[in-house]
């Protein structure tokens, strides 16, 4: 009887994906992409560039020299490039996920991962590692460039664990919110549609709130869950009078942003394990 040649393990059925190949693969994908590195530059170009507009612009006249504002001077023009932050990095994470229905590469990318999920934690991974660290850099190169401007025009800042604190809630924040993109991206499976809902949670959510906060009571007691005021939250600094009084405190909204991002990424892991790709 002749003896037949066990297959390979690398062509087994059963044999397993590691996550480091998969994050591997999703980390060339990503940074193979050109939209990648146009988003890049646009998050850090307008976020250096509104915290130098703002401190050029900065007028305090005789305000009293204060630790609230000098730590206001510090954290606020250093992340006034958040709001644009979130904007690019939402659609960014749709079209991580998206983009690949659109090109059908996401055939390829489950016939070589057929368990898929894999697949969506590792462009989640990716995604908010990338984004984390580009906003990073915006936010500590936004703080250096208008603290640069405001010393040169006589307002002295100061930097302390606050300030710190509030300079890495910028970054979590944009962060959580690509998460998110990522997950609508995984759900509706369409650029079009993933980039009108993220925009719509990002800019059109909270103006509707506001206007319907002052009629119906329970609108604005929900107003501070929502993620872009969840998100200032993270970028304030608690007890300092110069950020006003966040309804909610820093776990609190760090935790609203987590259920944020988590929601979407777990219904787009149930769409992509009962849908064909």
């Amino acid at each position: 009887m002749t003896a037949v040649a066990s297959a390979p393990a690398s062509i087994r059925p059963d044999a397993r994906l590691r996550l480091t190949g998969v994050l591997r693969s999703e980390w060339i994908k990503f940074t193979s992409l050109r939209s990648t590195f146009w988003t890049t530059a646009i998050i850090l170009v307008l976020w250096v560039g509104l915290a130098v507009l703002l401190a050029s612009t900065a007028e305090f006249g005789d305000v009293p020299d204060t630790e609230e504002l000098r730590q206001y001077l510090a954290v606020f023009p250093a992340t006034i490039g958040v709001q644009v932050g979130i904007l690019v990095a939402g659609i960014q994470g749709v079209l991580a996920f998206s983009g690949e229905y659109a090109t059908g590469q996401i055939r390829s990318s489950f016939a070589a991962v057929p368990r898929r999920l894999p697949v969506l934690a590792a462009k989640s991974v990716v995604v908010f590692v990338w984004t984390f660290f580009v906003s990073l850099i915006g936010v500590f190169a936004s703080w250096g460039a208008a603290t640069a401007i405001l010393d040169a025009k006589g307002y002295a800042t100061q930097f302390d664990v606050e300030v710190l604190t509030a300079l890495l809630g910028a970054p979590l924040f944009v962060g959580l919110v690509a998460l998110f993109g990522v997950g609508i991206g995984a759900l509706v499976r369409s650029g079009a549609g993933g980039i009108t809902i993220v925009v719509g949670v990002v800019l059109a959510l909270p103006t509707v709130f506001l206007l319907l906060g002052g009629f119906l009571e329970w609108v604005g007691d929900l107003s501070p869950y929502l993620m872009t005021n969840a998100g200032s939250v993270l970028t304030s600094i608690p007890g300092n009078a110069m950020f006003g009084d966040p309804a909610i405190g820093t776990a609190d909204a760090l935790l609203t942003l987590a259920i944020w991002a988590a929601v979407p990424l777990v219904a787009g892991a149930f769409v992509l394990k009962g849908r064909d790709a």
